[in-house]
């Protein structure tokens, strides 16, 4: 690493850290570590199960509404109920924190959640080296991931088991890689934008890839079942719980931009298209058909800052392959320009954002717009530029087998 280059991605953690720990004191969007956080409902629900309760009971629900707002919802007017809105099987993974006091709990789960962001960039990229540590401190210097870490939001717990899940079927270790992607499904907006094409890949070639998909298909039903036994039920009342769950999300970028019935439209029309993509070009680099999904994927599912961590994976593919996209002609050039465009103003949003929150009211209004949109050209350039990897022909246009061949020999340095 570069000594300029290592000055300018410690000055993008400095000013993306001050710009968050700015929101955080105005606005209270990072909480203390210890207090009710978005990792709570979790561990409140494991605990309930360790004590043989119904984590989706009144009970359970009543204790998560005078968590976070200190009394009942009832007594507040809060049509917000506070029932738990995950799968059980979503509790599995941290499943033995519920033993615990929710202030250790909480810095586990922390500690847990960063060593998931660090990994995820060398499992994605299938090597560990300079490049891979460089892309680590740029990932904790986006302020997606650090509002994250700082709500303890467990985006980040399942987007590194499908990252994991990902690295391991690259690998050919079908069967693990089966188990760690029906772990991740319990956040499906954050595990199908991975999940969708390792399932084209797998289904490519059926009688050498099988495994993997019976391993996932045998893994959910074993969740599912094991759920059944620890809550008997619990199907029925987290589907009622989930009635509500649209009152307190933001809508897709779909919903946003062409409505209600518009939106719906252009996601089905988005998965159409990303479904066939992904079929004709299934011989391509898995990375490559991930890139693409994940690109769509960020089009139609919520628009919360921290589900934008999975824009990670076209970032990626596009600074490992940036100098071929840019050999491949003028439209490439371009494109890949107006991508280093967007990041360049999404740290300096973030260093702009910092120094207006300690200015007047109106610079604190704009510092905290730039918190819920600095992101958006970085969206919109990163699908612009795999839009056009998928009508040009990708640089990263090799066999399958090379691709995995090329991934197993990393993965063995």
């Amino acid at each position: 690493m570069k000594f300029l280059t290592a000055v300018l991605v410690a000055l993008c953690l400095a000013f993306s850290w001050y710009y968050a720990h700015c929101i955080d004191a105005r606005f209270g969007v990072g909480l203390k570590p210890g207090q009710v956080n978005d990792y709570f409902q979790l561990w409140n629900a494991s605990r309930a199960i360790l004590r043989q309760a119904d984590p989706y009971g009144p009970e359970v629900t009543l204790q998560n509404q005078i968590a976070v707002y200190g009394t009942t919802a009832k007594a507040l007017g809060m049509k917000i109920d506070r029932r738990l809105i995950y799968p059980i099987q979503a509790t599995f993974p941290l499943l033995p924190l519920g033993w615990l006091e929710f202030h250790v709990a909480d810095k586990i789960a922390l500690c847990l959640m960063a060593t998931l962001v660090a990994l995820s960039i060398g499992w994605l990229r299938g090597a560990w080296d300079r490049t891979t540590i460089l892309y680590v401190f740029l990932a904790f210097s986006s302020y997606p991931v650090i509002v994250a870490l700082q709500m303890r939001q467990p985006t980040l717990l399942f987007f590194g088991l499908i990252l994991g899940s990902f690295a391991l079927l690259r690998s050919r270790h079908l069967i693990w890689a089966g188990f760690l992607a029906a772990l991740a499904c319990s956040k499906p907006q954050i595990a199908f934008p991975v999940l969708v094409p390792m399932m084209v890949w797998a289904l490519a070639k059926w009688h050498e890839r099988k495994r993997f998909l019976i391993a996932l298909a045998a893994s959910e039903l074993a969740f599912l079942s094991l759920g059944g036994i620890l809550s008997p039920g619990w199907i029925s009342e987290w589907l009622s719980a989930l009635r509500d769950y649209p009152t307190y999300v933001h809508s897709s970028v779909a919903v946003f931009l062409f409505g209600n019935r518009g939106g719906l439209f252009v996601s089905g029309i988005l998965f159409i298209g990303l479904a066939a993509v992904l079929w004709r070009h299934h011989d391509h680099d898995l990375s490559f058909l991930a890139a693409v999904s994940a690109a769509v994927f960020m089009v139609v599912i919520q628009r919360e800052i921290y589900n934008l961590v999975i824009l990670v994976v076209p970032a990626v593919w596009v600074a490992d392959h940036a100098q071929q996209i840019r050999a491949s002609g003028p439209a490439n050039q371009l494109v890949l320009a107006i991508v280093r465009v967007a990041f360049l103003e999404f740290w300096l949003a973030a260093a702009l954002g910092g120094v207006l929150m300690n200015t007047t009211p109106l610079g604190q209004s704009i510092a905290w717009w730039f918190s819920t949109n600095m992101a958006v050209p970085v969206l919109w350039s990163l699908v612009a530029m795999m839009v056009l990897q998928v009508f040009s022909s990708p640089p990263t246009a090799v066999r399958k087998e090379e691709a995995i061949a090329s991934a197993s020999s990393l993965a063995g340095k």
